[in-house]
């Protein structure tokens, strides 16, 4: 096998366990009535309590009107409230709201299910697995220009 060829191999077959996983999360968002980014909302909140819309679009990798309208949606549904914070008053801090909270502990529950199979993996296989990604994750933050005029 070639060089381009090995190339292609690892970056198709990350592009299949990326597919998988957002199948398995769109399934899961589906079951709960929400779509796959209103449940990541719900994880950020629950994992950040209090974030302002622009550190929430910073972890989405979206704009700050994207995730806006994304909020929007949630807050009309019940699921998420805004609240002034008290050293800016125009800042608005985001948080669950109890059904927002219950449903991600819903949620939450009904994906770690269905990923269980994966604990199926041996601690050497995952350990392996953990290894190979950071080294592929470096590979791939340390791109720069410079490697363009090879």
């Amino acid at each position: 096998m070639d060089d381009q060829q090995r190339v292609l191999q690892i970056f198709h077959t990350y592009r299949e366990v990326n597919q998988a996983f957002y199948q398995v999360l769109s399934k899961v968002a589906q079951r709960h009535g929400l779509t796959p980014l209103q449940l990541i909302v719900l994880r950020i909140l629950e994992e950040f309590p209090g974030i302002r819309l622009m550190e929430l679009s910073e972890k989405l990798k979206l704009g700050n009107s994207t995730s806006s309208g994304i909020v929007d949606r949630m807050v009309k549904s019940g699921l998420v409230t805004r609240e002034r914070t008290e050293s800016d008053r125009r800042a608005m801090m985001l948080r669950l709201s109890d059904k927002g909270a219950a449903l991600w502990e819903e949620s939450n529950a009904t994906r770690m299910k269905m990923l269980r199979p994966l604990l199926g993996l041996s601690e050497e296989d995952q350990e392996q697995l953990y290894r190979v990604q950071n080294k592929i994750l470096m590979i791939l933050k340390n791109i720069g220009e410079d490697d363009l005029n090879d």
